[in-house]
């Protein structure tokens, strides 16, 4: 139940996000937003994890470099494609669409790559979040949907399900969760910082833009990887995939109360669909794929 509550927890510190760069400097750039977030965030988890003292099962050489690697990128992917999402979708449609595609990408590679077919239930649970998805993206609201903006936050989706299922390997090899995730945003910073360095930048200078990248280092990023890795340890990754349901919820919730982007009844008929499939989706024995059954 403590694994549970940590991962709900971390949706509802990712579910600040969209609303956070909504309230942002207006000139921000997607990139640039995404950059100073992971760079906040990984000094911030370096900074923990030098100060953890828990003794570790496995050293950080023994895990392959392609699963810090492959886990790494997929950070850097995610920070790219969901700022890009909210940006031209919305707070509450792009959000929604990013988190409730991943469980669903999840299952398709496991099946590609394991050769692991989804059971029935799985099909049937996919299939009304896929309705759910389709819905939102076509109905007329007030968040500006739009096909571009659903494609990007299908990649954050996919780069989230990615990272899920790489990083539950490698919190199984032993190593604290303060020193992986550091690991891992760190290594999903760095191809970000030729963005800070050559983009516009000059938001992060403002008053708002201070807050903004401290608000998105600290709380979705640092806090919530935390709470998210620690709780991941102990459950399989479809059913924290689930859990993190509370991201497209407190997203939807402060999209309508706090930016005022009201979407329109059928887009709510639509949260409701994908919220009934993600559920669908927590099937008993479910394997969580091996990083090693990746290509290499």
């Amino acid at each position: 139940m403590r694994a549970r509550l940590l991962v709900i927890f971390s949706g509802i510190c990712f579910g600040t996000t969209g609303t956070a760069q909504a309230l942002g400097p207006k000139g921000a750039s997607s990139l640039t937003i995404g950059a100073a977030r992971l760079l906040v965030g990984s000094l911030l988890l370096i900074a923990i994890a030098a100060f953890e003292s828990k003794p570790q099962k496995a050293q950080i050489h023994e895990v392959r470099k392609r699963a810090w690697l492959l886990a790494g990128l997929s950070m850097t992917f995610y920070q790219i494609t969901f700022f890009a999402g909210v940006r031209a979708t919305g707070v509450a449609v792009g959000t929604v669409v990013a988190l409730g595609s991943a469980p669903a990408l999840t299952g398709i590679l496991s099946w590609i790559f394991t050769k692991h077919r989804p059971t029935q239930s799985w099909f049937v649970a996919t299939a009304i979040a896929v309705v759910g998805v389709a819905i939102i993206a076509t109905a007329g609201n007030e968040s500006k949907a739009n096909p571009l903006g659903v494609l990007l936050a299908l990649g954050a989706g996919l780069s989230y399900a990615i990272f899920a299922i790489v990083s539950k390997d490698i919190l199984h090899s032993g190593i604290s969760t303060e020193k992986a995730m550091a690991r891992i945003f760190a290594i999903g910073a760095v191809p970000l910082l030729p963005i800070l360095f050559f983009g516009d930048a000059r938001w992060i200078f403002s008053q708002r833009g201070m807050v903004l990248a401290l608000w998105l280092g600290l709380v979705p990023t640092a806090l919530a990887y935390l709470a998210y890795g620690a709780g991941l340890r102990h459950i399989q990754a479809n059913e924290a995939t689930t859990l993190t349901l509370a991201e497209p919820i407190t997203a939807t919730i402060l999209g309508t109360l706090v930016v005022h982007q009201h979407p329109a009844t059928m887009a709510w008929v639509g949260v409701g669909l994908i919220f009934v499939g993600l559920i669908a989706l927590k099937v008993r024995n479910d394997q969580v794929p091996d990083y090693r059954s990746f290509p290499a």
